[in-house]
């Protein structure tokens, strides 16, 4: 790569070209996305993290950490019981892009 391409790409562009960050980048970013989603559900249901840990009949540590992000392995069953507390349900679908 030329130093003058290299100077316009970003530091994020430079690092997401290794593998190793990449994986870790879009696991936090996945992480984050569940964070985001049930602490607006929260709020929207106006929703205490103890009522819902009773409603999903999880410990309220496991609500709290999911929604502060401090939460790293959050099992399918587990996630599929807070959400369907709150009314949601969980989707998947193909991805744009395959990754192999």
């Amino acid at each position: 790569m030329s130093e003058s391409r290299n100077r316009n790409t970003s530091t994020f562009d430079r690092e997401m070209q290794s593998s190793t960050f990449k994986a870790l980048f879009e696991k936090e970013e996945a992480l984050l996305e569940v964070s985001e989603f049930l602490a607006k559900q929260m709020a929207k249901q106006d929703i205490s993290v103890r009522k819902l840990a009773a409603l999903a009949d999880v410990s309220p540590t496991v609500i709290q950490g999911i929604r502060s992000g401090t939460r790293k392995n959050i099992g399918y069953a587990t996630l599929k019981s807070i959400m369907s507390a709150l009314g949601c349900e969980i989707t998947f679908r193909k991805a744009r892009t395959a990754h192999v």
